[in-house]
């Protein structure tokens, strides 16, 4: 029976802006790796998962701390509001 496979979680589309240079550098790893047989966009998913992780945990910390951090449509500022 070890040839059945649960679903993965489910996966959306998100946009992010980078500079011209990363992304013209993302196409050339992107062909790269497809010929290599990897999965860049595996690879990439994994990192933003990471470092989505990494961001809580540090809003986290310095929300915990109580050093006057508030929230602008949903992004930590410091305490003169800058974000």
């Amino acid at each position: 029976m070890g040839v059945l496979r649960k679903k993965g979680e489910p996966t959306e589309t998100v946009t992010v802006r980078v500079p011209s240079r990363v992304k013209a550098e993302l196409d050339r790893l992107r062909e790269e790796t497809s010929a290599a047989g990897f999965d860049l966009n595996a690879t990439l998913s994994d990192a933003v998962v990471r470092v989505t992780k990494q961001i809580g945990e540090e809003l986290r910390q310095v929300n915990g701390k109580g050093n006057g951090v508030g929230r602008v449509s949903g992004l930590a500022t410091g305490a003169r509001g800058e974000v």
